[in-house]
């Protein structure tokens, strides 16, 4: 099927390569008919037509199958011995069967570039066209012809919409061709008995022409200059003009002019008669006769474009009178809409008068434009309709340099503004308002700093301009207009680096003073444990990074983990710019290996700082850490329980139950913990409780002496394992069987796990 559609455009192109080349278009099962009346056709034609025996004629087929053996290009000589040589063609094309139009029924819709079709027999029948260029004009002829390919299926009469060039004349030449066929000057067609067909058979006739563009084209009539002349479409429709009154009215190409109008102050209505089967569409209504009322202008008036805004207060726009006008702007009454309007500004460029017009405002969608002599008079010189735009709305941002957009306007220290355009002709520029912000400008960038004493919520406000009008008033607010949304004025805090304020000290050894860095480890000498202090330097804040809201917080922690409630420290502080610096000193008696850690973080407060809606990554925060140093060992008394000793010197057992006081000596490490490995020696009271077995172990108390390994499982309390060397003071040892005494020294090897309680001692 598109192949098929294809077609009439591939023979349109095959066409207009080969103008010369004279066509032959019969109906497909037609009589044979003539190529040529001298001289014969070289070679045969494709399969289904037929060659007359003189070689002159040709007789289409009797069905085309096949669409490519609908058209062919015949090769003619005037001999067959010229054949070889030849240059000559002659186009043969089976056309579908003749069509019946009905002329009545066929509409002609010049404007909208279409013509509707009435018959029967429409599939692929064309629609040729001509029209003659304008006059005094060298284009082209406008000439072209396309296909209906899609026929309503209707019983009866069908109609088919075939498109044609957009706004043709009404004079236009139309012509149908038969289904796939051609028409043009070197064409020539026969019926199907085989009959020449003369070309008016093919002229096409619409039964009407409708129009549907607007007749008129002026907005007025200016007679400054002479005669009016009201511009038309399709003049060549129009059977009669009339004006009315002693106006007299001439019909031209493509206007009609006025003559004998009274004044500039009256209006002239022109009554348009249509020719014989042109309509012209309004609606559902077809109108012959056409009646429209035109002011008489003596001086030609423009509105600007993007000018006329509606809905808006103190509104103005500009006007354009044509150089020929003589009036000045001034010294003329203007009105728009009954209402009075001042000139506020007067510019003389090369292609008129531009004036700025200024009135109270309009909300209607058309307004009228008048320009009087005198209210006394009341004669018109001017005057124009035209339809008003609504109000631009300004889309604005404000931007901080390092924080990226932001929603309120900051009042120390300024933000760059940035408008985007609202589709409209004009551009939108700040304007300060005097207590709330001010505008500053550079290396054209637009800032906006809030009033130092200023608070609350502002929209803000902008002047609406046109930068293509000339002089002065390319830089002249038409109109004031401010942002649908209201912003906070407030100081806009930045986010500092709390480092750069704060700084965490304490003395050397020699006791100078030293800035800690934070996120590292530090360690302290312990005869300068009092002099650590936290500096607050509130001098270095500028202005423009605002308010600073932070936290400290100093906490100590002992070596077996527990905390110096006397040393905790946190407290919430306002930071104010160029203030003066504030110290805090760590509190608390500091001990050996007591560990300080000291936290700075500002306030997670969206509505002081001015955070970025880019990077939310949180707020910056420092830590610092200190240790107090102290000896390297440990030298402390604690309560031992061992759960079960085993004495290993014979006579060997297991001593049930044994509880005692020893002093122990550890090795300490850098962070003031004990290593695992010590030395301890105590006394014991060993078998508390009888033990089973031959042996009976009296309840002892002896002098160790040993090695231990101790775990940390709590603030004082550990599990260890013990080897000891004891000098026990008791009795002999007997047995349970027969009471005797068993020989044994007092001296013994014993170990075995205990659990060990407190931690009395000091460091070394």
């Amino acid at each position: 099927m598109e192949s098929v559609r294809a077609l009439p455009f591939v023979w349109l192109l095959v066409a207009s390569l080969a103008v010369a080349a004279p066509v032959i278009q019969v109906p497909e099962g037609g009589g044979i008919v003539p190529v040529i009346s001298k001289g014969v056709v070289c070679g045969a034609p494709r399969q289904g037509w037929t060659l007359s025996e003189d070689r002159r004629s040709v007789r289409p087929p009797t069905r085309v199958e096949q669409e490519d053996a609908r058209i062919q290009e015949l090769k003619v000589a005037p001999t067959a011995a010229q054949c070889e040589t030849t240059e000559e063609r002659v186009t043969v094309i089976a056309t579908g069967a003749f069509p019946r139009i009905d002329a009545t029924g066929t509409s002609f819709y010049p404007d909208e570039g279409r013509v509707e079709l009435k018959g029967q027999g429409l599939d692929h029948v064309g629609v040729a066209w001509s029209a003659p260029p304008p006059r005094e004009s060298d284009e082209p002829p406008r000439v072209g012809q396309e296909a209906c390919l899609a026929p309503s299926a209707e019983r009866g009469p069908s109609t088919c919409t075939v498109p044609v060039a957009r706004n043709l004349p009404t004079s236009a030449s139309l012509a149908w061709t038969p289904p796939y066929g051609r028409s043009g000057p070197d064409v020539t067609t026969y019926d199907a008995a085989g009959n020449l067909v003369s070309p008016e058979t093919f002229r096409l006739r619409p039964g009407r022409v409708v129009l549907t563009q607007p007749l008129i084209q002026s907005e007025g009539v200016d007679v400054s200059r002479g005669p009016g002349t009201v511009v038309i479409n399709h003049s060549e429709a129009l059977a009669s003009v009339e004006c009315g009154g002693s106006v007299r009215c001439e019909i031209n190409e493509g206007s009609i002019s006025l003559r004998n109008v009274p004044g500039v102050d009256v209006s002239v209505t022109l009554r348009l008669r249509l020719a014989p089967r042109i309509f012209f569409a309004r609606g559902e209504v077809m109108e012959q006769v056409l009646t429209q009322t035109l002011p008489v202008l003596a001086c030609p008036l423009t509105a600007v474009e993007g000018t006329v805004l509606r809905d808006a207060e103190n509104a103005a726009f500009v006007i354009r009178l044509d150089p020929s006008c003589q009036h000045d702007p001034r010294k003329l009454l203007w009105s728009v809409n009954d209402q009075r309007a001042r000139v506020e500004r007067v510019v003389k460029a090369q292609d008129g008068i531009y004036a700025l017009l200024r009135t109270g405002g309009t909300s209607e969608q058309q307004i009228t434009i008048t320009a009087q002599t005198s209210r006394v008079e009341g004669s018109v010189v001017a005057s124009e309709t035209t339809k008003t735009q609504p109000v631009p709305v300004p889309r604005a941002s404000l931007e901080l340099a390092d924080q990226g957009p932001i929603d309120f306007i900051p009042i120390n220290r300024p933000a760059e503004l940035h408008v985007a355009s609202s589709g409209e002709l004009g551009r939108f520029v700040p304007r300060p308002i005097p207590g709330a912000y001010s505008v500053t400008s550079k290396d054209g960038a637009t800032f906006i700093q809030g009033e130092p004493t200023a608070g609350g919520f502002v929209s803000l406000r902008f002047g609406y301009q046109l930068p293509t009008l000339p002089g002065e008033l390319a830089t002249t607010d038409l109109v004031v207009v401010s942002e649908r949304i209201q912003r906070s004025v407030r100081e806009a805090s930045v986010p500092i680096q709390v480092e750069s304020v704060v700084e965490f000290v304490c003395a050397d050894k020699d006791g100078s003073d030293q800035v800690l860095e934070p996120s590292r480890p530090h360690r302290i000498a312990y005869a300068m444990r009092d002099s650590c202090r936290v500096i607050i330097h509130r001098q270095r804040l500028k202005p423009e990074q605002g308010n600073q809201e932070i936290v400290l917080r100093i906490d100590v922690t002992k070596p077996d983990g527990g905390t110096r409630s006397e040393s905790h420290v946190e407290q919430r502080m306002l930071l104010r710019p160029q203030g003066e610096s504030r110290t805090i000193p760590v509190p608390g008696q500091l001990g050996q290996y007591d560990r300080i850690l000291v936290q700075v973080s500002l306030v997670a407060d969206e509505s002081r700082y001015a955070l970025s809606t880019e990077n939310r990554s949180g707020l910056p925060s420092a830590q610092w850490t200190a240790i107090v140093a102290g000896g390297r060992f440990r030298l402390y008394t604690t309560a031992t329980i061992p759960a079960g000793l085993y004495r290993a010197t014979e006579p060997s057992g297991q001593l049930i139950l044994n509880f005692g006081v020893v002093s122990r000596l550890a090795l300490l490490n850098n962070e003031g913990q004990e290593r695992l490995l010590g030395i301890e020696m105590g006394l014991m009271g060993m078998g508390l409780i009888p033990q089973s077995g031959d042996i009976e172990f009296p309840p002892t108390l002896a002098v160790v002496l040993g090695l231990s390994l101790r775990v940390p499982i709590g603030p004082g309390a550990a599990v260890g394992a013990q080897a000891w060397v004891a000098r026990e003071f008791r009795d002999d040892v007997t047995r349970r069987s027969d009471g005797s005494v068993v020989p044994t020294s007092r001296w013994s090897f014993i170990f075995g796990p205990s659990i060990s309680v407190g931690n009395v001692g000091f460091n070394l």
